[in-house]
């Protein structure tokens, strides 16, 4: 049986530091001290570890590309198209030509890549909580930046929208319209291996027990729905007793529901309170949805302090990795006469710790 080779994590277990510190070492792109260089080149001969010599050789040839990684499934998407559009501004803006990378292997796509020597660097999208590509990428040496924030964040830059802050947002918005239920749809339980969607989660559920407690007879029922956009109102509606009202939000499909919102009439039924997560001005796409709350999930944002921090990685001698959450934002002041929580100028956050695993009701 062949036996398997060893890579920059193992280097890093047996040397007692991160998977960056390893990647440092090899390709002289930190200062690193005497004694944590020498413990990794004693990890290195013991257990014959062979770095990636296409990585290393990036460091004196520089090709002036960027390779985003992006799965060709996503590539279609708005939400995509966003920030692949402002990526490739930005990078331009620094110098900097683009690779749209649409690999679907995973960890063998950063694999092929880092091969060819074609990019200086790269930035990954589209991350699960336990993302194989982060310690590809890792051991490649290569500097990245990821969009989206993995469980494994060691030594690594990582910028994304706080989307824990998100979900604290919405809570405080249903709240604050009367509701006794928030109907999540878009199938949250079932993709909680998705990074943004467990933070979102974590956020919904930590507002709701923070206003339980201040409030203890008001608590708000988390109900999550996987059906049909063309069903989600319907579902929202039967689960509605009379004289309440249920507050709708997805973190994604928008516009579909939006547009089946209008057709159906439930833009004005008093017993839904809807709430988008778009960039669009909902107004310029209709008048009908100029009142819907919106907030903004700044994708243009994100994407140019994706590639500032790449930039700063690859010209700043010593630049250390870091992580950037950019704060959510209502995009216009709701009809109501006070401003949600979270409402004004929006600000990048510290990254908070990570909550329980939030409970809710699941519709089948």
């Amino acid at each position: 049986m062949r036996r398997k080779q060893p890579t920059s994590q193992d280097v890093a277990r047996l040397a007692g530091v991160s998977q960056s510190t390893v990647s440092y070492v090899l390709t002289g792109s930190r200062p690193i001290s005497a004694a944590t260089r020498a413990r990794v080149e004693d990890a290195i001969e013991k257990l014959g570890y062979h770095p990636n010599s296409g990585a290393r050789s990036l460091r004196s040839r520089r090709s002036g590309v960027i390779g985003l990684m992006i799965p060709q499934a996503r590539v279609g998407r708005s939400e995509a198209v966003t920030f692949i559009e402002a990526i490739s501004h930005e990078a331009r803006r620094h110098g900097y030509d683009i690779l749209l990378v649409t690999a679907q292997e995973g960890a063998a796509g950063i694999h092929r890549v880092v091969r060819t020597g074609v990019c200086e660097a790269l930035i990954l999208m589209e991350l699960d909580r336990r993302d194989e590509r982060v310690a590809a990428v890792l051991d490649s040496g290569l500097p990245v930046v990821l969009i989206g924030i993995p469980e494994q964040l060691d030594g690594i830059c990582a910028v994304d929208l706080d989307f824990e802050r998100l979900g604290r947002m919405v809570v405080d918005r249903a709240l604050g319209e009367g509701c006794a239920r928030l109907f999540l749809f878009g199938g949250m339980t079932a993709r909680l291996h998705r990074n943004e969607v467990s933070r979102f989660l974590d956020g919904v559920q930590a507002q709701v027990e923070e206003s339980a407690a201040r409030e203890p007879g008001r608590r708000l029922e988390i109900v999550h729905d996987a059906a049909p956009i063309p069903e989600v109102l319907d579902r929202a509606r039967a689960l509605t007793p009379a004289g309440s009202r249920t507050a709708v939000f997805g973190l994604g499909h928008a516009p579909e529901l939006l547009f089946s919102a209008a057709a159906s009439g439930a833009l004005t039924d008093p017993a839904l309170s809807l709430i988008a997560l778009t960039g669009e001005e909902l107004a310029e796409v209709s008048p009908l949805l100029a009142d819907v709350p919106r907030i903004d999930p700044r994708r243009v944002e994100v994407s140019e302090i994706a590639v500032r921090e790449l930039v700063r990685l690859l010209r700043t001698p010593g630049a250390t990795p870091r992580v950037q959450l950019v704060e959510p934002a209502w995009a216009a002041p709701p009809s109501a006469d006070a401003a949600p929580d979270g409402a004004g100028a929006p600000a990048a956050s510290a990254v908070q710790p990570a909550l329980p695993a939030p409970s809710g009701t699941e519709v089948p």
